[in-house]
């Protein structure tokens, strides 16, 4: 995998070995690509398995500048939009995480009409992704 990645202006580093979990973190233009999940989970985490079947688990680290993706991280990001979304009569939720499977998902419930909360939208999932790089999908109920 490693040449691929460098092609792309990336790297891959072992973090940490604990048992039979792996922590790797993803370096460069992998570490803020919005397909680092992908990458890890289809790439890094299949070969390995694959050539060594004692790991149990891959576990993507947060490269420079990313944060380990929880809860309280998303909620984190959120506080930073909620002032703004107050002063134009909204709020936003955050509905439930999903970091199982392929596509790390936050689901977000946002209240209030008008223009500005609409376009905000955009804003709040570039701000949650570039944050929290393993995030794959922001989606609205």
């Amino acid at each position: 995998m490693r040449p691929y990645l460098l092609a792309d202006g990336g790297n891959v580093m072992v973090s940490e070995i604990e048992g039979p979990n792996v922590f790797l973190q993803l370096q460069g233009a992998c570490g803020t690509c919005p397909s680092s999940a992908m990458t890890m989970k289809m790439g890094l985490e299949r070969g390995l398995k694959e050539k060594i079947p004692e790991i149990l688990n891959v576990i993507q680290v947060p490269s420079e500048g990313g944060e380990v993706l929880t809860t309280d991280a998303v909620e984190a990001v959120l506080e930073e939009v909620r002032p703004f979304l107050q002063m134009a009569g909204g709020t936003i939720e955050l509905k439930s995480l999903t970091m199982t499977g392929l596509a790390p998902t936050a689901m977000l419930l946002m209240v209030g009409e008008g223009a500005a909360l609409t376009s905000v939208k955009v804003e709040i999932q570039q701000r949650l992704k570039r944050k929290l790089p393993a995030l794959v999908n922001v989606m609205w109920e």
